[in-house]
């Protein structure tokens, strides 16, 4: 079986990565970038020769089918994509990265004739608006897209690209919608300050979160952990599910990483601007069909990044461009 990982590079990508080489896999990466820091950072300094590397673009339709086609692909898990920022900077741009590029999978899949068994892909918190527009409590899987973000607009239209792909060719196919992922290796996007708050706290920096309210936070290896059983899976259909950590405020995970590291009392603030996404998701309908899957508590997850981070600074492999 011959796993293809897109946007390999990136912080869920690596964790993937890690995730398949911890059960003797040896994964097929593709990537535009050149520097793959964040997967030695989480993988380790030698991923380089225990993977297969494949520069490519996922806009272009021909290299993402010739390396399905060419490394006898069995399934494929899609994280290539820009990032809220990015999209809304160069929406066109954001379109064709993260629609045609989502649109690119699945024809290599619906290319390979049978070969490619499915396609795991990540959506977004993000197709659902702010809290204020639907009833109390948690997001459901099925409750309606209300997208703020051209980011969001583009994952709506590649869960329905999913969809279209098992109506008409049976390609079987599991998105999931985290919210705020933090962990070692989240260093860009909208919801990443508070994994910027953790790498600064660790370096003794003061760093003030962009935003604030409540929000679902998700260590970023229960992302993978789930991506990676999709893939395992034999669930037929185009499945969507959300995806929930812990739904708690802003405030709370300061005082959280104040807590686990004493030296960041005082360093670590935040705007109180809630971003317009849900607070809470409800993903009962990962659970029972995938699970039931332990999830990493927020402050655990906080103390294992806070312990990764210096142990990394420890070994002088700490990367602290995006707090320049």
């Amino acid at each position: 079986m011959s796993t293809l990982v897109t946007g390999a590079f990136g912080c869920i990508g690596s964790w993937v990565v890690r995730g398949l080489l911890a059960r003797g896999e040896r994964p097929v990466v593709f990537d535009l970038g050149d520097d793959p820091w964040r997967m030695r950072m989480i993988v380790g300094p030698d991923v380089a020769g225990r993977v297969a590397t494949v520069r490519g673009n996922i806009a272009d339709r021909d290299q993402v089918a010739g390396v399905v086609r060419e490394h006898g692909i069995s399934r494929i898990i899609h994280l290539a994509a820009w990032q809220i920022p990015l999209c809304r900077q160069d929406p066109p741009r954001g379109a064709l990265i993260n629609v045609v590029g989502t649109a690119n999978v699945f024809e290599a899949a619906r290319a390979s004739e049978g070969r490619v068994e499915r396609v795991v892909y990540a959506s977004s918190a993000a197709v659902f608006g702010p809290p204020g527009l639907y009833p109390p409590g948690p997001i459901r899987d099925d409750a309606p897209w209300r997208p703020a973000t051209h980011y969001g607009v583009y994952k709506v239209a590649n869960e329905e690209t999913a969809r279209v792909y098992w109506d008409e060719h049976r390609i079987p196919s599991m998105g999931f919608r985290p919210l705020s992922v933090y962990g070692p290796g989240r260093d860009f996007g909208l919801t990443a300050d508070p994994t910027l708050a953790m790498k600064a706290a660790v370096l003794g920096r003061a760093f003030r979160i962009r935003w604030g309210g409540r929000t679902d936070l998700i260590y970023t290896e229960d992302v993978a952990r789930a991506l990676i059983a999709a893939a395992d899976s034999r669930l037929d259909g185009a499945r969507v599910y959300n995806l929930h950590g812990a739904s708690a405020a802003v405030a709370e995970v300061a005082r959280l990483i104040a807590e686990a590291w004493p030296p960041a009392a005082g360093l670590i603030t935040h705007v109180e601007e809630p971003i317009p996404f849900p607070d809470a998701l409800d993903d009962s309908r990962y659970q029972g069909d995938l699970g039931p899957v332990p999830r990493t508590a927020l402050a655990d997850g906080i103390r294992r990044t806070l312990e990764e981070f210096a142990r990394l600074e420890k070994e002088g492999r700490l990367d602290a461009r995006e707090l320049a």
